[in-house]
């Protein structure tokens, strides 16, 4: 049976923290997946401060970085579940996503949680990509 060859993506620009339980991309085949992205800092606080927009950019900007090391980018995403705070707040977010991408858009799910592991963060983003799909062709 031809098993596929897993592969873990590490980057400096969206590094785990020391004693990670979780990887935060790997390739399988041509199938990128990315853990929760978020606007954690390397100082510990969030980048962007209270912005939900900035929040969201900075977010975005470290699953760019992970689907780059992946052999990747914005335009393999297909598939965006994005995790906040403040739903109603949702037009932040539309505007962060808005800028990355289009005129094709990923599927995506908009889900209000009432926190995250880390203080201060209103923002959490996983993404699904495929180095076969280039949404900029659709």
């Amino acid at each position: 049976m031809g098993d596929l060859v897993v592969e873990k993506v590490v980057t400096p620009g969206a590094a785990e923290p020391p004693g990670a339980t979780w990887s935060n991309c790997l390739v399988i085949g041509d199938e990128i997946v990315v853990s929760g992205q978020h606007a954690r800092g390397p100082d510990g606080a969030p980048i962007g401060g209270d912005d939900l927009y900035l929040q969201a950019r900075a977010s975005l900007a470290k699953i760019a970085d992970l689907l780059a090391a992946a052999g990747g980018g914005l335009h393999n995403v297909y598939k965006l579940v994005i995790y906040v705070t403040d739903a109603d707040n949702k037009a932040a977010v539309n505007r962060a996503r808005a800028e990355v991408f289009g005129p094709v858009f990923p599927c995506s799910t908009l889900v209000g949680v009432g926190g995250f592991a880390f203080p201060g963060l209103l923002i959490e983003i996983d993404a699904f990509a495929n180095r076969r799909v280039d949404l900029r062709l659709a």
